[in-house]
């Protein structure tokens, strides 16, 4: 399905595990980095594999992060499987260029799903820290840029796209904007197809990048 690898710094068997079984089910090889031969990063360097994802088991996301060596953030991908994720921790995740996170007590499915969203280039984070994130881009952007992407899109479909931004489900848009859920859905369908989008989150993303 992927041509990919695994790796994660960790000991623990359970987090092991759950890097192996997540490989063996996306038939994508695994990596356990020790010390046992040489420097465990060597081989996360030399990975020859198109797609690679490192996992980070985190405890605290803003005290452990402090021990991640700057240098590994250069290459591949990286996932962040949290004991407790906030709004902040995701969007402190989000900055350093991890491109997914998740709570240690999601099921395997959904471990599969973020890893499946990663190896297809896209990011997996809350709906609401990826709409706050962009909207602080935002902030920060100058008021003369233009998002291009989103030129053709209609009076109504910027509306729209604004409210999805917020962070707002289609069922609040429609209150917001007095029309029907179905009118909500068909402007978001036209959105997806003028930019190319196939979700909101890959909406967001790209949005935040226009920035």
């Amino acid at each position: 399905m992927y041509n990919g690898e695994l790796f994660t710094l960790s000991r623990c068997p359970r987090n092991i595990q759950l890097l192996r079984s997540t490989a063996g089910l996306l038939n994508l090889k695994t990596n356990i980095l020790t010390h046992q031969n040489t420097d465990p990063l060597v081989s996360w360097k030399n990975s020859k594999h198109e797609q690679k994802i490192l996992f980070h088991f985190i405890n605290n996301v803003q005290n452990d992060l402090i021990n991640i060596p700057p240098a590994v953030m250069e290459d591949g991908k990286h996932v962040a499987i949290c004991e407790t994720l906030s709004l902040d921790d995701e969007l402190i995740l989000l900055k350093l260029g991890f491109s997914a996170a998740t709570n240690t007590e999601e099921p395997p499915h959904n471990i599969l799903k973020m890893v499946g969203n990663v190896l297809r280039e896209n990011l997996h984070f809350s709906l609401k820290a990826l709409s706050k994130y962009i909207l602080t881009q935002q902030k920060k952007s100058h008021s003369s840029n233009q998002v291009t992407l989103f030129s053709g899109i209609t009076k109504k479909e910027k509306e729209v796209l604004s409210f999805v931004c917020k962070g707002l489900r289609n069922s609040e848009i429609a209150n917001k904007m007095n029309v029907s859920v179905n009118t909500v859905k068909m402007h978001l369908q036209n959105i997806y197809k003028k930019t190319n989008c196939r979700s909101r989150g890959q909406l967001l993303v790209k949005y935040q990048q226009q920035m």
